[in-house]
């Protein structure tokens, strides 16, 4: 088997040097002349063996569309740095609406900023409703871990492990820049969200 590494450089999107991160992908030679790789989620290496295996396969990231408003969840201003505001806004298809869904175990996800490698994150761990939603470096806390949960025609609810509060759109607005925030499940269009390939 054969593993593809590349480096996915920060200062490509103004981020910091510290910031890059590597992505690691099965690589396939079908044939002589021809060479094949698709993403993968995870991959898996079999040290016994030797053979790689990629899990997860599919669009290396998907939108979060708002089912009230039909709007994106967004790092504000395409921002890299930490602590950055996770608002709604109309669908661009840019890379800060663009979320890589990572499996962390027991059916809970992070979700990282595509143009950022940041997570998904309740700031400071908060349990209250009306805590903000922002961007902060993945690590393994339960605050940066989420649970699609059905919510009937094709649209989710994604609830955050450490508290069991819903993503919501604060004030249920409309309009470009509303907040992201968590806030007890109510069921309300403002929480339900569609998975969308980007």
């Amino acid at each position: 088997s054969y593993l593809y590494l590349g480096d996915r450089w920060a200062g490509a999107w103004g981020g910091r040097v510290n910031d890059s991160q590597y992505v690691w992908l099965p690589l396939q030679f079908p044939t002589n002349t021809t060479m094949t790789m698709s993403w993968s989620d995870q991959v898996l290496i079999d040290t016994a063996t030797g053979v790689i295996q990629g899990v997860g396969g599919g669009s290396s990231s998907i939108n979060l569309v708002a089912r009230h408003s039909g709007k994106c969840a967004d790092v504000s201003d395409e921002s890299t740095a930490d602590r950055a505001a996770i608002i709604q806004w109309r669908c661009t298809g840019g890379a800060n609406q663009q979320w890589q869904v990572f499996d962390v175990g027991g059916g809970y996800v992070q979700l990282r900023a595509r143009h950022s490698g940041k997570c998904l994150d309740v700031s400071s761990g908060s349990t209250a409703d009306g805590a903000r939603l922002l961007q902060w470096p993945c690590g393994s806390g339960a605050n940066q871990q989420w649970r699609f949960q059905d919510a009937g025609g094709g649209y989710w609810q994604l609830v955050a492990r450490h508290s069991g509060k819903c993503l919501d759109v604060t004030g249920a607005s409309t309009a470009d820049g509303a907040t992201l925030q968590q806030w007890s499940c109510t069921g309300g269009t403002n929480q339900q969200w569609l998975r969308r390939a980007a």
